[in-house]
């Protein structure tokens, strides 16, 4: 299955740790985040792999020379969700494809279990364990996480936003889906529809997206991961995992050590 990896933001909120490279080339722990995740892919056995860039472009061509690359020209304006359409236009996602945000962790595990979840148009990993991850990262866990609300049969029903409580917050979305090539055309053709009534959603998220089109009547499918991931939004938080990481505690939560090195190369 192909793989997009959506690379186009420059990461502002890790401030200087971005004046000179995209937020994905950030090191953890001494290997770029982009690394880290191509790594992970390919031991899944995902090798199709294109990356939409913007900012500071060329850099991430030379970090990744035998990945596909994109350029978003409006990427200064615009955010996930139009970086998505640029490889649709590309014809990238007519077959279906894996999508991946870029400045995530992923041990190759959550992969493969989204990659052999039961078909169906869109599907999406969450984390259950990712309580663990907040309370590391925040004194108050939900201060930043987004609600996200499933049924007993793991049916994606709200997404986004700030939750009220634990109770709305049924797991964390982990910067990854799974289209179909139905659900890929259904996806992208609300997108465009939501585009020209409301020029502003070239702004919106993935999980604005996501928001919106539930909200329209579409479906979504979800498959529980417990850990295994990390994202880095801030300088704190990749100081903090850091940290745990020399103290032998991370890999509780996301073993990095399995993404240094691609399967190929074990």
């Amino acid at each position: 299955m192909r793989t997009i990896i959506l690379a186009a933001g420059r990461g502002s909120r890790l401030g200087p740790l971005t004046d000179q490279r995209p937020k994905s080339l950030v090191p953890l722990a001494g290997i770029p985040m982009l690394t880290r995740l191509l790594n992970a892919l390919r031991t899944a056995g995902l090798s199709d792999i294109t990356i939409v860039t913007g900012y500071q472009s060329d850099l991430i061509g030379k970090a990744a020379p035998d990945c596909r690359t994109l350029h978003s020209p409006r990427w200064a304006h615009t955010n996930m969700a139009a970086s998505l359409l640029v490889a649709a236009d590309a014809g990238l996602l007519e077959d279906g494809a894996v999508i991946s945000y870029s400045d995530i962790v992923v041990e190759p595990r959550v992969l493969t279990t989204l990659l052999s979840a039961p078909s169906a148009p869109l599907t999406l990993p969450v984390n259950t364990a990712w309580l663990e991850v907040w309370s590391e990262r925040m004194a108050d866990p939900l201060a930043d996480a987004e609600r996200l609300i499933l049924d007993a049969n793991g049916r994606l029903l709200d997404i986004g936003g700030a939750p009220r409580g634990l109770h709305e917050v049924h797991a964390q979305f982990m910067g990854l889906l799974r289209l179909d090539p139905d659900g890929a055309r259904q996806l992208i053709s609300f997108y465009r529809d939501a585009l020209g009534a409301e020029p502003a959603a070239e702004r919106w998220d993935t999980t604005t997206l996501l928001s919106a089109w539930l909200n329209a009547g579409g479906t979504a499918h979800t498959v529980p991961v417990h850990g295994g991931w990390l994202e880095v939004d801030t300088p704190e938080d990749k100081d903090r995992y850091e940290q745990l990481h020399r103290l032998g505690r991370l890999a509780a939560i996301c073993a990095l050590d399995i993404t240094e090195r691609d399967g190929d190369n074990r």
